[in-house]
């Protein structure tokens, strides 16, 4: 049975590998990333069903848009099949078990998953515009802030969780300062990461 649980979260990985991708163009740019349809960055012709199978598409295409012939980015494969390996392994060391469902895993599963959608789309934003994108660091930083409380819930007595969170706090509010120094947000970010990284190591202590 947890075969199927893992091909499932591989699949999920996947879809959500092709999502990333969307959201890295579009965001910078201001764009819808939920209704409005997919279209090719170069001709803007509208994308249909085949043009938009995960890893299937890209490769059944030859890495080409079906209708202006433009070459499409090896990051896109690269982040859907990278995103299907990320979610399959931590599935795999969280050790979910379809027929024993704990919810302290399943609460680290959901976090995780935000945790890595953030890093995954902030870093490839990064790479193209050299800037943190805003929204989606904070978007991380209250999924983080959530997740401690949640933890500070189930260990009442570890008072770290509460300063974990005020400095996540101060992060939103340091985000909101328009002349914030770019170097200042990159180690914010960094912080973050290693804060995930800690809530995440949590459940396998």
């Amino acid at each position: 049975m947890n075969i199927i649980v893992y091909a499932y979260m591989f699949i999920i990985g996947v879809l959500l590998g092709s999502f990333y991708t969307l959201a890295v163009y579009r965001i910078p740019l201001k764009q819808d990333i939920t209704h409005t349809r997919s279209y090719c960055p170069k001709c803007n012709h509208k994308l249909n069903f085949w043009d938009l199978i995960p890893v299937l598409s890209y490769i059944f295409l030859g890495g080409k848009c079906r209708y202006c012939k433009s070459k499409i980015r090896p990051r896109y494969i690269i982040i859907e099949i990278l995103s299907g390996i990320a979610f399959l392994l931590f599935t795999i060391l969280l050790d979910i078990d379809i027929l024993k469902i704990e919810y302290t895993k399943i609460a680290a599963l959901i976090f995780g998953i935000l945790f890595f959608s953030t890093v995954i789309i902030v870093v490839a934003i990064f790479k193209d515009y050299k800037k943190i994108q805003i929204s989606v660091f904070n978007f991380g930083i209250i999924a983080e802030i959530i997740y401690m409380i949640y933890l500070y819930i189930l260990n009442t007595s570890i008072y770290r969780y509460i300063i974990y969170a005020m400095l996540l706090l101060i992060m939103i509010v340091i985000n909101s300062i328009k002349k914030t120094n770019e170097k200042i947000r990159i180690i914010m970010f960094l912080i973050f990461i290693l804060i995930g990284i800690y809530e995440i190591s949590i459940i396998f202590i």
